[in-house]
């Protein structure tokens, strides 16, 4: 696990240019599971910082693709057997294209 405590030291400041200029002065985001820094800029950036609630709350808790991977919680479910079902013919056809020949 990554420490992060130079990214608590500099979130203020990075809160602060964000309010100022709706952007940050670097063009990446670290990941707070400490996979690396991600590129997130223009509106992109803005779509995040909407979907987190924020500057600083998109910073303090942003989770990058290489640390979602690893924690995909998916289940698998059994499938049910299909039946295949046979109707047997009625020979309506076959007498209807008797009649029709006759």
């Amino acid at each position: 696990m990554k420490n992060n405590t130079y990214l608590s030291d500099v979130i203020p400041y990075l809160v602060e240019y964000y309010n100022q200029f709706e952007t940050l002065p670097t063009k990446v985001i670290e990941c707070t599971k400490g996979t690396g820094a991600y590129t997130c800029f223009g509106s992109n950036l803005k779509s995040k910082v909407e979907k987190a609630g924020g500057i600083e709350k998109l910073l303090r808790s942003f989770v990058g693709r290489g640390a979602k991977k690893n924690t995909v919680n998916a289940s698998i479910e059994k499938r049910t057997k299909k039946i295949k079902v046979t109707v047997p013919e009625i020979g309506i056809e076959a007498e209807a294209t008797a009649e029709i020949a006759a």
